[in-house]
Protein backbone atom coordinates (compact mmCIF):
# COMPACT_ATOMS: atom_id res chain seq x y z
CA UNK A 1 0.00 0.00 0.00
CA UNK A 2 1.44 3.32 -1.00
CA UNK A 3 0.69 6.57 0.70
CA UNK A 4 0.13 9.83 -1.12
CA UNK A 5 3.05 12.26 -0.99
CA UNK A 6 3.13 14.60 1.99
CA UNK A 7 2.35 18.24 1.39
CA UNK A 8 5.29 20.60 1.85
CA UNK A 9 5.51 22.29 5.26
CA UNK A 10 5.55 25.81 3.97
CA UNK A 11 3.95 28.63 5.93
CA UNK A 12 2.61 31.41 3.71
CA UNK A 13 4.93 34.14 4.98
CA UNK A 14 3.25 36.86 2.95
CA UNK A 15 -0.20 36.09 4.45
CA UNK A 16 1.13 35.90 8.03
CA UNK A 17 3.00 39.19 7.58
CA UNK A 18 -0.09 40.89 6.16
CA UNK A 19 -2.22 39.76 9.10
CA UNK A 20 0.40 40.92 11.64
CA UNK A 21 0.69 44.30 9.95
CA UNK A 22 -3.11 44.62 9.90
CA UNK A 23 -3.31 43.92 13.63
CA UNK A 24 -0.64 46.54 14.37
CA UNK A 25 -2.44 49.14 12.21
CA UNK A 26 -5.77 48.36 13.93
CA UNK A 27 -4.23 48.78 17.40
CA UNK A 28 -2.64 52.08 16.40
CA UNK A 29 -5.96 53.34 14.99
CA UNK A 30 -7.78 52.40 18.21
CA UNK A 31 -5.15 54.20 20.31
CA UNK A 32 -5.51 57.34 18.20
CA UNK A 33 -9.30 57.19 18.43
CA UNK A 34 -9.20 56.75 22.21
CA UNK A 35 -6.81 59.70 22.58
CA UNK A 36 -9.07 61.87 20.41
CA UNK A 37 -12.18 60.93 22.38
CA UNK A 38 -10.45 61.62 25.70
CA UNK A 39 -9.17 65.03 24.59
CA UNK A 40 -12.56 66.13 23.19
CA UNK A 41 -14.42 65.19 26.37
CA UNK A 42 -12.27 67.34 28.66
CA UNK A 43 -11.55 70.33 26.46
CA UNK A 44 -11.83 73.54 28.50
CA UNK A 45 -12.75 71.93 31.83
CA UNK A 46 -11.19 69.78 34.48
CA UNK A 47 -12.04 66.08 34.16
CA UNK A 48 -11.92 65.66 37.95
CA UNK A 49 -14.39 68.38 38.95
CA UNK A 50 -17.24 67.09 41.06
CA UNK A 51 -20.80 68.06 40.29
CA UNK A 52 -22.25 70.75 42.53
CA UNK A 53 -24.62 69.38 45.13
CA UNK A 54 -26.05 70.10 48.53
CA UNK A 55 -23.71 70.70 51.45
CA UNK A 56 -23.17 67.53 53.48
CA UNK A 57 -22.81 67.96 57.26
CA UNK A 58 -19.37 67.06 58.62
CA UNK A 59 -20.65 64.36 61.00
CA UNK A 60 -22.39 62.57 58.12
CA UNK A 61 -19.43 62.68 55.76
CA UNK A 62 -16.92 61.26 58.25
CA UNK A 63 -15.59 57.84 57.43
CA UNK A 64 -14.21 55.06 59.60
CA UNK A 65 -10.57 54.79 58.56
CA UNK A 66 -9.57 51.72 60.61
CA UNK A 67 -10.95 48.70 58.73
CA UNK A 68 -9.57 46.26 61.29
CA UNK A 69 -7.97 46.33 64.68
CA UNK A 70 -4.23 46.29 65.02
CA UNK A 71 -4.30 43.89 67.95
CA UNK A 72 -4.09 40.19 67.25
CA UNK A 73 -7.61 38.87 67.42
CA UNK A 74 -8.49 35.62 69.11
CA UNK A 75 -5.24 35.09 71.02
CA UNK A 76 -6.94 35.14 74.41
CA UNK A 77 -9.69 32.76 73.31
CA UNK A 78 -7.08 30.45 71.80
CA UNK A 79 -5.06 30.46 75.03
CA UNK A 80 -8.18 29.68 77.08
CA UNK A 81 -9.07 26.81 74.74
CA UNK A 82 -5.53 25.40 74.92
CA UNK A 83 -5.62 25.65 78.71
CA UNK A 84 -8.93 23.76 78.84
CA UNK A 85 -7.55 21.06 76.54
CA UNK A 86 -4.39 20.57 78.56
CA UNK A 87 -5.57 20.40 82.19
CA UNK A 88 -7.67 18.31 84.53
CA UNK A 89 -10.89 19.83 85.87
CA UNK A 90 -14.38 18.87 87.02
CA UNK A 91 -17.26 19.22 84.59
CA UNK A 92 -19.92 17.80 86.95
CA UNK A 93 -18.85 16.53 90.39
CA UNK A 94 -22.25 15.00 91.16
CA UNK A 95 -22.16 12.83 88.05
CA UNK A 96 -18.43 12.21 88.31
CA UNK A 97 -17.62 13.82 84.94
CA UNK A 98 -14.08 15.17 84.62
CA UNK A 99 -12.13 16.95 81.94
CA UNK A 100 -8.76 15.39 81.11
CA UNK A 101 -6.02 16.59 78.74
CA UNK A 102 -6.47 15.58 75.11
CA UNK A 103 -3.38 13.35 75.08
CA UNK A 104 -4.56 11.46 78.16
CA UNK A 105 -8.08 11.06 76.75
CA UNK A 106 -6.64 9.71 73.51
CA UNK A 107 -4.50 7.17 75.37
CA UNK A 108 -7.49 6.08 77.47
CA UNK A 109 -9.58 5.64 74.33
CA UNK A 110 -6.88 3.50 72.71
CA UNK A 111 -6.59 1.37 75.84
CA UNK A 112 -10.35 0.93 75.94
CA UNK A 113 -10.51 -0.09 72.27
CA UNK A 114 -7.68 -2.61 72.59
CA UNK A 115 -9.02 -4.23 75.74
CA UNK A 116 -6.70 -2.70 78.28
CA UNK A 117 -3.42 -3.33 76.43
CA UNK A 118 -1.27 -0.66 74.90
Amino acid sequence: MTHPPQEPDVVPVRNVSAIGLGVIVAIAACCLAATGIASCGTRGRSPYRAAAGPEIPQDVSEMETRPFTVEAQGLEANQRAEQLLSQYSWIDRDKGTVRVPVEVAYQLLLQKQHGGTK
